[in-house]
This record gives structure tokens, sequence and C-alpha cells, in this order.
């Protein structure tokens, strides 16, 4: 997940179509653990099924579900507060609020051949996307403070990115950019709803520039950023943003 510090974003009207939530996988007989550590910070915490909910101080809903995946070896997240076996394992997937959720269903469907049950877009695993029709599909959504902007799903290679670009230019679908990230290559299609979706390849990833065991110690940019590395460290730490860059 990717968050986007913007100082100025005033609040969000969540109207005809929207993400709604962020659903985390933690492992199973950790929700105690969740609801103590939430609670002991000040974030009100509501008991579900098989786990909690609450949300973020920009009033994101954050469900955390217990699965029975695990960090191991090298997954584990070192020095982080977390013991190994309480920590979030995975990305479980959101909620999309739309006026047409059987629209949405055939966009996935025909666009990309993922399976629909339930109102459910079936992911890998237990990772799925709920469809919901919109409370309010005459409003119009505006983005704000803890909207959630796209979704990402992986494809395979390079290969696969470029036929689904071709076949969402054949479908007439709205095809809004192609971006090379250096880390991966993405393309960003606009749903039937007006949600963006993007689909990214998993190669060459982020241990092309970092190893796995110290990924996110330090900062990383992309290539086309890298000459701008000592003003965007200057900038950040006249914002009180440490880094912890062990090699400057």
């Amino acid at each position: 997940m990717t968050f986007f510090v913007l100082p100025l974003l005033g609040r969000r009207t969540d109207g005809k179509h929207f993400f709604n939530n962020i659903k985390l996988a933690i492992p199973q007989g950790s929700a105690d653990f969740w609801n103590s550590r939430m609670s002991e910070n000040g974030f009100p915490v509501t008991e579900m099924e098989n786990g909690i909910q609450f949300a973020d101080p920009d009033n994101i809903e954050v469900k955390m579900i217990e699965t029975p995946d695990k960090l191991t070896d090298w997954r584990v997240v070192l020095n982080n507060g977390i013991p190994p076996e309480f920590q979030i394992s995975g990305f479980l997937g959101t909620e999309m609020h739309v006026p047409d959720p059987d629209a949405m269903a055939s966009f996935f469907h025909d666009w990309l051949g993922i399976p629909i049950q339930d109102n459910q877009v079936v992911l890998d695993g237990p990772q799925s996307i709920e469809l919901f029709k919109s409370d309010h599909p005459d409003e119009r959504t505006r983005f704000g403070r803890g909207s959630i902007d796209h979704i990402a799903l992986q494809v395979p290679s390079e290969k696969v990115l470029f036929e689904f670009w071709d076949k969402a230019e054949a479908m007439h679908l709205n095809r809004e950019e192609y971006a090379d990230r250096g880390w991966f290559k993405s393309i960003y299609v606009r749903d039937p709803g007006d949600n963006r979706i993007e689909l990214a390849t998993m190669a060459p990833g982020f241990s092309l520039e970092e190893p796995i065991l110290t990924m996110g110690s330090q900062l990383s940019l992309p290539p086309k950023f890298m000459d701008q590395r000592q003003s965007i460290l200057d900038f950040y730490a006249k914002e009180g943003v440490d880094f912890h860059d062990v090699d400057d």
C-alpha cells in the first residue's frame, strides 16, 4: 500500500463511487493482541467475526481478519515492535461502492477473466473485492483525506500486461496511462463506475536496488528521481521526516 501525504487536501465525499476500506490478514489467534494495541494507541475497536475493525486517523475503515497465514523466515519484519507471530501477513482486499455492481462484475470478468461469486471479485486465496450498490448513486464523489485512489492487481509478465492494455482498447474501456516505475510497469484503466484500476508487473521488483532483508530501512527512489535524492532528503528533513539513510 502507498500513502500520499497531501497536507492541504480537504474532506472527502463518498458519493456514487468509491473504495471503502482496507482488509488486512493477521495470523489466527492474534486479534486480541491487535485489539489491545490499537486501543492503547487511542483507536476505538469494534470486534467482528475472526478479527477487529477500526478507523485510521483519516477515517479509513480498516479490517484485520484472522487467516492461517503467518510470516516466517525472511518475510518477518525485524525490529518493528510487533512479535513475528502477530505481524500482518498480507492484503486481503477492499470494497467498491458503485451505481451498478452488475456492470462492475462484468468489467472484471470480461476484461480480466476474474470469476465473480456472490457480488465478490474472487482473487487469489482469501483475497477479494466486494461489490456494493452505492447508497448515494446521484451524489458526486469528492476526492479528499482518506480517499483511496486505486487498487492494483498483479500480472505475471510485461507481455500479459500489454495484452490486457490492448484488450482494454478493443473493449473501448477508458485507458488512462502506461507507466514504467523502474521497479515495475503499470497500466491504469477506469472501470464503469469511474474508479481507477491498476495492473502491475512484479518484476524487476523493489529488490532491484536494496536487499530484501533490509528493504524499507532507508529511502529508495525510482531511477528517474535518483538525481534528486539529496534535494528530496533535504525537503523532508525540514518536515521532520527521518528516512534512516545509513549510507548518506
